[in-house]
Order: structure tokens, then C-alpha cells, then sequence
């Protein structure tokens, strides 16, 4: 019988661990072999075929320890991957190699040392008590604020009556055969110059963007536009697709209902998340957390880097007057926060044997899909081509476990 590679837990800790990979001879020197042989095929060397250059040769040009140390990362390549799965490890990190003995006449041996996440051995999730504001009942005025917002969407634009544009404008301007509305605003580095400007003159325009390009153009004063919003009646209601003014108005208040209570249920979850965390010792790997944070705050800078950014970082850090350790601390603390809700939901779904399966998952995204007007088979399709389907999975589970939770906690309104 073939002599198999072993694999052994080293050493672990809560958040660190170490693998020993067993390499027996015979396969270090398979391996081995196997890679001169490829040389050999692929040098050309004077009188000698391909495939038939001796090994002293290729010593000779290339250097013995290059084809062991090729040898070793090939093994290491094929192994480490099989010793994490055969010991149900799942590193966070990097593994950092050490070998230990290495000869092709001898077992090759080799570390891995990497962080982990930690197994927590159990959740005490019951009887929680946590205080949150009321939900906040629907008043007249929230309605007529919505309204309002009803009226800006039906809203139209007509010419206004004047000759000379302000700040604020709204102004119809030509550029060569094109004609736009446009709002003049005097911070703007191309509307400013509008200021002041007499219907049917022409404005000369020359300024550089903030992404540094330059415009030269000229731009015709066609006029002035102004905003008329309709009237809050049964016409503007028909407009907005219902029968009468107090349908609609009913149905504002229905969806700020449902809006607020939905927001007050997240509120409890979070209190609830933060009541477990208070209670639960959770260790968290320091490379695998300060990897995170960098990697979100890269994320944040890029954003805030692009052309349609409404601030560049600098700005954004100057706004919220604080400097980058302290956002990076900021941004650590909620990395930290998120791994340990997800660490003790995903400990309470085992315990209480949530799991849910994928063909309840699709009947659960059917019911989502045909809540939003959306084929169910598109919504099922597109969640798994973007590789959402396990979040997905993860995120329901999440209600039942929070369903789970609330069946015990204490919920006091402050």
C-alpha cells in the first residue's frame, strides 16, 4: 500500500493555528522526477534530444536547488489546500510556511501557521432585555411632508417672467443646437457665470473643472424657467395612479407605517446584537481585522477619488473633522462589531437548528421576487451569478435566529 501524506493540528490557539503536512519520500521523489523530466523537454542542449538531457547537466545550468525548490512549493501548493480540508480549518489570512526537514530520501515537513476565526463553543441568547425610542405613530404633517414630495414629482417647468438671471435661476440656455434647463448657482465653475446675464445675450463661458479640465465655450440666455407644482387635489392623486386624494393619502400612511416599523425592528436587532456582544467573549484575529480595515478604507478612498464623488477624502475628513487614524479606528471598530454579530448568529442558527435548505431558500425568493414585481426565475438567477445566493441564504437565516430572539428578550421603550 502507498504511503499517504499526514496531516496534524500543530498547535492552536482561539485565533491562531499551525498544520503539519507529512510528505512521504516516494512522493517527494515522484514529484521530483517529474520535474526534471519537464526540463529535460523543455531545454535545448547541444547533442543531446529533448527529454534525454541528464540530470548533472541540468545541474550544471540551472543549479540543483532550483528543481528542490520547486519540488517543495509544488508539495506545498498540492498539500496545505488538502490539510485544511481534511482538518475543517478555514484560514483568515496568509499561511506563513516553515519547513522543518526536507531531502528527497526523507519525508518532506512542512508548517503552516495562519489566523483563524473562533469557535464559539456556545451563545447564551436568551432573556435578553434591551430599551428602544417607540415607533414613531404616523402624524398629519409627515403626510402632507410626502405630499409635498408628490407635488416635486409632478411638478413642471414654465417660463418665469424677468430678464436678467440670478443666483438660483432656473435657465433655458443653447450651446450650439443643443438646449438645456440648467440652475444657476454661483459656486458652480460654470453656471456662475450666467450671473447677471440679460435674456438673449450670450455668455461667454471659460473655467476648469475639478477634475482639472478646461471648458471654452459660449452658451445663449434663452430665458427664464421657474417650478409649478400642482395642486394637492383628486387630480394629482389620479396622477400618482390612485382614485382620490384620500387614497392616496392612505396609502402614504400605510407605507410610513410599515417604513418606521421596519426601521424600529432593525433598531431592536441591533440593541439585541449588542446585548449578545456585551455578554459573549469573542477574541478576534488581529491580522485578519486590520486587513478588513485597510481593505475598507481603500475602498472608501477610491470612492471618494472618482469624478461624481461629492467630496474628495481630504474634504470628507476636514467635514467630519477628524484625521485618517481616527477614521481607520472608526472603521476598525465596526469591522470588529460585524464579524462578531456574524460569529454569534451564525453560533445560535447551529444551536437552535436553523438551516435553511435551497429549495426552501427558492421558495422563499419567489414570495421576495413577486413582493417587488420581478420574475422570480431572473431574482434566483441573478443572486447567484453575483455570487449573492449564500448572503442571501445568511441574511434569512438571520430573521429566524432574530424571530428566535425576540420570543425571549425584554424589549422596554425608553
Amino acid at each position: 500500500m502507498d504511503e499517504k501524506a499526514e496531516y496534524t493540528i500543530a498547535g492552536r490557539g482561539a485565533t491562531e493555528a499551525k498544520v503539519r503536512v507529512t510528505v512521504p519520500p516516494a512522493e517527494v521523489k515522484t514529484r521530483l522526477d517529474a520535474i526534471y523530466r519537464r526540463y529535460a523537454a523543455e531545454v535545448s542542449i547541444p547533442g543531446f534530444r529533448r527529454g534525454r538531457i541528464p540530470r548533472h547537466l541540468l545541474d550544471s545550468r540551472f543549479g540543483r536547488e532550483v528543481f528542490l525548490a520547486e519540488t517543495r512549493e509544488e508539495l506545498e501548493r498540492e498539500h496545505l489546500p488538502a490539510a485544511l480540508s481534511e482538518l475543517a480549518l478555514r484560514p483568515v489570512s496568509p499561511p506563513t510556511i516553515e519547513v522543518v526537514s526536507f531531502d528527497e530520501s526523507e519525508p518532506f515537513v512542512f508548517e503552516a501557521s495562519f489566523a483563524i476565526l473562533p469557535e464559539i463553543e456556545s451563545v447564551d441568547y436568551r432573556d435578553l432585555e434591551v430599551s428602544v425610542k417607540p415607533v414613531e405613530p404616523v402624524s398629519d404633517e409627515d403626510i402632507e411632508r410626502t405630499l409635498e414630495g408628490v407635488r416635486a414629482e409632478f411638478a413642471v417647468l414654465a417660463e418665469k417672467e424677468g430678464d436678467t438671471v440670478s443666483d438660483g435661476d432656473i435657465v433655458r440656455v443653447r450651446e450650439n443646437d443643443h438646449e438645456w434647463d440648467t440652475r444657476v448657482d454661483s459656486e458652480n465653475p460654470i453656471t456662475r457665470f450666467l450671473i447677471g446675464a440679460k435674456v438673449g445675450s450670450d455668455v461667454d463661458i471659460e473655467a476648469e473643472l475639478t477634475d482639472g479640465r478646461k471648458i471654452k465655450t459660449q452658451l445663449h440666455v434663452l430665458g427664464l424657467r421657474e417650478v409649478v407644482l400642482p395642486e394637492v387635489d383628486d387630480e394629482l392623486a389620479k396622477d400618482a395612479g390612485f382614485e382620490s386624494l384620500d387614497a392616496l393619502k392612505a396609502d402614504i400612511r400605510v407605507k410610513i407605517d410599515e417604513d418606521r416599523a421596519e426601521r424600529h425592528r432593525r433598531l431592536v436587532e441591533g440593541k439585541l446584537v449588542d446585548a449578545l456582544i456585551e455578554r459573549t467573549d469573542i477574541p478576534l484575529p488581529d491580522r485578519f481585522v486590520e486587513d478588513l480595515t485597510e481593505e475598507e478604507l481603500s475602498r472608501m478612498k477610491e470612492s471618494l477619488a472618482r469624478p461624481d464623488s461629492e467630496m474628495p477624502f481630504e474634504e470628507y475628513l476636514a467635514q467630519r473633522e477628524i484625521d485618517e487614524d481616527k477614521l481607520r479606528e472608526e472603521i476598525r471598530e465596526s469591522v470588529s462589531r460585524r464579524l462578531r454579530r456574524e460569529l454569534i448568529l451564525r453560533r445560535i442558527a447551529q444551536d437552535a437548528g436553523i438551516e435553511i435548505g435551497d429549495e426552501e431558500l427558492e421558495r422563499i425568493a419567489t414570495k421576495d421576487a413577486e413582493s417587488i414585481g420581478e420574475d422570480p426565475i431572473r431574482f434566483i438567477a441573478r443572486l447567484k451569478a453575483e455570487d449573492r445566493w449564500d448572503d442571501y441564504r445568511f441574511s434569512k437565516t438571520n430573521e429566524r435566529v432574530f424571530d428566535l430572539l425576540l420570543e425571549s428578550a425584554t424589549v422596554k421603550e425608553e
